[in-house]
């Protein structure tokens, strides 16, 4: 329940560098302090968030580098998972289009391995993709095929995502009020 939940806030997208203290969630989930530390240490584990020590849990800041290295990295995911897939990448589309086609050769991959790591550092990108919205095709700047312009789209756009993720106002959420 823990871990779910908490998965579900960070897809949502909390502020990077918010502190999530054990107490609070705890008590918001009405749940011991034990379930919630093993759920944060296992999402601190896949990378999710991290363990300042002696401070506690925080989410992950987005540093420009780390959004184009998920990119990239999700661009491998998907390249190895579509060499078993019989419908090639389309030649160009809209970020729907290409999601869609993504969303179809995951989904038919048999290395479950490839997906797991794959579903791992996309679920990292969602609530950045959320926040920043589509990105347009420009068709001057489209290279390759579709798939290779679509990352390149979201490289282009990892810039003013960072920038804007770093000037969120981490604000009140369920997790980090202090209800003690």
């Amino acid at each position: 329940m823990a871990l779910g939940s908490l998965r579900g806030a960070l897809e949502q997208g909390l502020a990077p560098g918010r502190h999530l203290p054990v107490a609070d969630i705890a008590a918001a989930l009405k749940l011991s302090t034990s379930p919630v530390r093993e759920a944060l240490s296992r999402l601190c584990g896949e990378g999710l968030i991290e363990d300042r020590r002696g401070l506690g849990y925080f989410t992950r800041m987005a540093p420009q580098e780390d959004i184009v290295g998920l990119l990239e990295l999700e661009a491998v995911h998907v390249r190895l998972a579509a060499r078993a897939y019989p419908d090639p990448a389309p030649a160009s589309g809209s970020d729907a289009v290409i999601e869609a086609w993504i969303s179809r050769v995951m989904d038919g991959c048999d290395n479950q391995p490839l997906v797991e790591s794959y579903e791992r550092v996309h679920r990292r990108l969602c609530a950045m993709r959320r926040l920043n919205g589509p990105v347009n095709p420009d068709p001057a700047c489209e290279i390759g095929d579709g798939l290779d312009a679509y990352y390149d789209r979201w490289r282009r756009a990892s810039g003013s995502l960072s920038a804007q993720l770093r000037r969120l106002d981490p604000g009140p959420c369920e997790y980090t009020i202090n209800i003690v």
